[in-house]
């Protein structure tokens, strides 16, 4: 298989990707990078041998070497950068949110239909050690039917406002920017959502934030089963457990974190969670996790495999938060477009 040229728009959690640059026999290479800012830019041309680095996305685009595009710029960015990869006949992975819009999610549907091009709604949570050993314990069927489903984003985002900034002055909507994580966990076991009823306040911890930083969504499938998400951007000090928590009850077993309990077995089982690929992070954020994305376009372009997740399942996590935006905004119980 020959390699494949990546080009990076945004070098926040984009600058991941350079680490695709340390083994030779990686399926895909970064080959080109854009970014706003030139100190990053020429760290990614002299410290990882970046050719190609530009201020300007359009000049990514146009180049010849670059097969597959990753979009990493802020939330609100994502609709135009990964539209523009699109027409221009490029694949997309693109960070969550996939886009913030319902205008924007329906463009992406369609023009992904209209070209055939792969694309990647990356949720990171899908390789997270401890949520890929509960999906292998509930594709084994321990668990059964998901009755209700509870997980949660829990985090103090106060620092990670200070490094960028443009999620105070954008702002980012935290529901979609943090919730799209726990949204799609949710989808991912027990399906569609049918109905959303949130509530959500500003807590006043962010400095400067403008709008609601802690979310309850209260959730019903088309399947039936009942769901709940938390997302807390303004937890001070919580536990580590808090973050990413998982429970499920199924008509098998209830699986809490990596503990289990099946039907009938009185000793409760202890999932076993591999180790993250790279222990030691070469580069902070969601590297690791996100690695996995980009080999695994890789083998969806050359054996023509449909990426999961899709540009529909991205879609339908939007729409959930757009759900929840109107029912807290009508007090509401609102209806999820699932229609894409």
């Amino acid at each position: 298989m020959s390699t494949l040229g990546l080009g990076i728009i945004g070098l926040g959690v984009g600058k991941g990707a350079l680490l695709l640059n340390q083994k030779s026999d990686n399926p895909i290479k970064v080959c080109a990078v854009a970014d706003k800012d030139p100190v990053l830019l020429k760290l990614a041309h002299e410290d990882h041998g970046i050719r190609f680095v530009t201020e300007d996305y359009r000049e990514l685009l146009s180049r010849s070497e670059v097969d597959v595009v990753g979009v990493f710029t802020p939330d609100h960015l994502h609709g135009e950068h990964a539209a523009a990869a699109l027409e221009v006949g490029k694949h997309v992975i693109c960070t969550k949110p996939m886009v913030t819009t319902m205008a924007d999610c329906e463009r992406l549907v369609n023009l992904v239909d209209r070209t055939g091009l792969k694309f990647v709604a990356a949720m990171t949570w899908r390789h997270l050690p401890k949520i890929v050993a509960a999906r292998r314990s509930f594709d084994e069927g321990n668990i059964g039917e998901v009755t209700l489903i509870d997980t949660g984003y829990v985090h103090d985002i106060r620092r990670v406002c200070e490094i960028t900034p443009w999620r105070i002055t954008a702002p980012q909507d935290f529901l979609f920017g943090g919730g799209a994580h726990a949204i799609d966990c949710v989808r991912w076991f027990a399906g569609d959502i049918d109905t959303v009823h949130a509530f959500a306040l500003n807590s006043g911890v962010i400095p400067d934030y403008p709008i609601e930083d802690t979310w309850i969504l209260n959730l019903k499938f088309t399947s039936g089963a009942l769901g709940r998400v938390s997302v807390i951007c303004s937890a001070i000090n919580s536990p580590p457990d808090a973050h990413q928590r998982l429970v499920i009850y199924g008509t098998k077993g209830t699986l809490t974190g990596l503990d289990l309990g099946i039907d009938g077995v009185l000793a409760r089982e202890a999932l076993n969670a591999a180790p993250p690929a790279n222990k030691e992070r070469l580069i902070e954020g969601h590297a690791n996790e996100l690695l996995l994305y980009f080999h695994k376009m890789a083998h969806w372009i050359v054996e023509d495999k449909e990426p999961t997740p899709s540009v529909r399942d991205g879609a339908r996590v939007v729409a959930v938060a757009l759900a929840a935006q109107e029912s807290l905004l009508t007090g509401q119980t609102v209806k999820v477009h699932n229609d894409f």
